[in-house]
């Protein structure tokens, strides 16, 4: 008879805490309702869920499913990969700070594309470096906003 091996415990949240991933995706999701000015409890009436619901998501306490994260995304105008920024790609990853949040509606609350790339530019040469770029200057993510 072949000995039995045993299978590794599977993580669970509530013995090992709840996964980076969730508490990433969890930090975006606060982020993109903050620059949406939108409170838990609307988020929650407009994606027809809980306030409390909302706010277990953004602590990354459950995991949000693929379909109400598309749906988050949409109604925020945002493409789905805003939520899993920071996850090892190199990019900038944290919390944004207010002041950080303050700047990004600033900046979409500009209207005229010429100004927007014009300010862009300024800020790269400040900071000393180039910012990745969208690919065909003008083309939306469909959704998206500003």
């Amino acid at each position: 008879m072949a000995a039995r091996t045993r299978r590794p415990r599977r993580r669970t949240a509530k013995e090992h805490g709840p996964d980076p991933v969730d508490i990433n995706v969890g930090q975006q999701l606060r982020h993109a309702r903050a620059l949406a000015r939108m409170t838990q409890a609307e988020l929650g009436r407009r994606l027809r869920m809980s306030f409390q619901l909302v706010q277990k998501y953004e602590q990354g306490q459950i995991r949000i499913a693929a379909s109400r994260l598309y749906r988050m995304a949409h109604l925020l105008g945002l493409p789905i990969e805003f939520f899993f920024a920071g996850l090892g790609d190199g990019a900038a990853s944290g919390p944004l700070d207010r002041e950080e949040i303050e700047l990004v509606r600033a900046f979409r609350g500009i209207t005229a594309r010429e100004v927007k790339d014009r300010l862009a530019a300024l800020i790269e040469s400040i900071a000393g470096r180039t910012l990745p770029r969208p690919k065909a200057r003008g083309t939306r993510v469909p959704g998206a906003k500003g």
